[in-house]
């Protein structure tokens, strides 16, 4: 088991791996769109797919979260 600090430097880290994949599919994607081989397309439908899937698992994973720790809360 991880201890607290590392669950919260974990947690820092993703948001800013998050933060800084948004930044370049912000600024990449209509050149993207506008200048990939068909190939690059499906490639880019795939890994959207399964980007997808890991953001609605991350999703259910912070509300699991959020209630244990307001749980916690109520405890203390």
């Amino acid at each position: 088991m991880t201890d607290s600090r590392s669950f919260l430097d974990n947690l820092a880290n993703l948001h800013l791996v998050m933060s800084v994949a948004l930044e370049h599919v912000q600024g990449d994607c209509h050149e993207f769109a506008t200048t990939c081989p068909r190939a690059h397309m499906s490639q880019a439908q795939t890994l959207v797919s399964k980007i997808r899937n890991l953001a609605e698992d991350l999703e259910k994973e912070f509300k699991s979260l959020e209630s244990l720790v307001a749980e916690q809360a109520r405890l203390m």
